[in-house]
């Protein structure tokens, strides 16, 4: 576990790294290499997150069958969030510089509700959170 704790220290380190270069170098389009850089730098960080996710859930819920079904409810809940989000998303055309098909605005509008339903969902959590403690503490 203590490659995990170096790997982790060197992914912070090139993050700050690329933090500052990209604010010292603030790129004025879209087309400009810094933003390349940083945007591939993001998907390899999310792409990263989404193994290591994937790795501890299936870690941990083959070890019983409670776990086994926990993951199967998961797994149907997040189709059901996201293909529910995209069967809402509209993707209607907008005016850009840049040419975009209406499925890469399908997709951008199935993301966005997504956020918004996690938000959503987070707010509702810290909701419940204080109110059942202000419950329990009574």
């Amino acid at each position: 576990m203590k490659v995990l704790k170096y790997i982790e220290y060197i992914l912070l380190a090139l993050s700050l790294i690329l933090i500052v270069a990209f604010m010292v170098n603030i790129p004025k389009t879209t087309e400009a290499p810094m933003m390349d850089i940083a945007l591939y730098w993001a998907y390899l960080l999310l792409f990263a997150a989404i193994i290591l996710i994937l790795f501890f859930i299936l870690k941990g819920s083959f070890s019983t069958k409670k776990g086994i079904i926990t993951l199967v409810v998961l797994v149907v809940g997040v189709i059901v969030i996201v293909g529910g989000a995209y069967l809402l998303a509209p993707g209607t055309p907008i005016e850009t510089k840049v040419q975009t098909t209406e499925s890469t605005l399908k997709i951008t509008d199935t993301a966005l509700y997504i956020t918004y339903f996690a938000l959503g969902v987070a707010i509702l959590a810290v909701i419940w959170t204080s109110v059942r403690n202000a419950i329990r503490n009574r």
